[in-house]
């Protein structure tokens, strides 16, 4: 658990380091991460609506 905590709380600090640094590409990776996780989330939805 704590190492999942640690890996959160990493991933959002490595993120927001990126922003700061490259605004105008941080813009496309947070859209592409998003646009990722909503395909991965429609996915599983029509997956487990599937069974």
């Amino acid at each position: 658990m704590f190492l999942r905590r640690c890996g959160f709380a990493a991933f959002w600090l490595v993120l927001g380091l990126f922003l700061l640094r490259n605004p105008e590409n941080a813009a496309h990776t947070v859209r592409a991460i998003a646009g990722g996780l909503a395909l991965v989330a429609d996915a599983l939805s029509r997956f487990v609506a599937a069974f």
